[in-house]
């Protein structure tokens, strides 16, 4: 059998959650992001100061972009800490907090209810078709399946599901992106990048202050 060597790839879930199972990466990436989440703030402080005043500018331009997955990173370490470390509740919380801004702050500017919707409706629509294809043969039954699975007919139940689906993704939706508008807004996200910086420092420095425990516990798979 074929196997192919795709290197971190290939890593398990086990593993790479391993990899974030350490104080120092945890306070890495809650510096790297009070960074991108202050930037705006340590920009202006900067500014007269020409090395530090470009990078600040150079990081509040890609910042937005840049953020979106150090948010997903934030997450992921922010879930692993929730896991393996009871006692740092804070540290938890403020890196799903971060990450969850960052993240609004692109997913914020698309119209997510419809694009769920669309997915949504798309998948069932290709599912019904894929389910009913297999039954045109069939006597009697098999022309009305026929009939069915024209193009104008799935086009008919492809836009009744995504009515369906925009109404019952729109409200839920709309209530996380306005909370998503909230936190990732500028004086909300100076806030919490300013936390995540100061926390950060202490993860790394004194990491027993915020609960954590050292060695670090392995952490389990569900």
């Amino acid at each position: 059998m074929l196997q192919l060597d795709l290197g971190v790839f290939d890593w398990t879930l086990g593993e790479i959650m391993a990899l974030f199972a350490n104080q120092w990466v945890v306070g890495a990436t809650l510096i790297i992001t009070g960074i991108l989440a202050a930037s705006w703030l340590l920009e202006n402080i900067t500014d007269p100061i020409p090395l530090l005043g470009t990078i600040f500018d150079i990081i509040v331009k890609i910042g937005t972009f840049v953020g979106f997955f150090v948010g997903i990173l934030d997450v992921l370490v922010g879930y692993v800490v929730w896991q393996t470390q009871p006692g740092a509740i804070a540290v938890a919380g403020i890196l799903i907090l971060a990450g969850f801004a960052l993240m609004m702050r692109v997913l914020s500017k698309f119209p997510l209810a419809f694009i769920f919707a669309a997915a949504a409706s798309l998948f069932v629509t290709f599912t019904i078709y894929g389910f009913l294809i297999q039954y045109v043969s069939l006597p009697v039954v098999g022309e009305y399946i026929v009939q069915i699975t024209s193009l104008k007919w799935m086009a008919v139940i492809g836009i009744i599901l995504f009515i369906f689906f925009y109404g019952l993704f729109g409200l839920a939706v709309g209530l996380i992106t306005l909370i998503g508008k909230i936190f990732s807004s500028t004086p909300i996200l100076v806030i919490i990048g300013l936390a995540a910086l100061a926390i950060g420092v202490i993860v790394m420095a004194a990491p027993g202050l915020l609960g954590i425990a050292i060695p670090w516990p392995a952490p389990t798979v569900p």
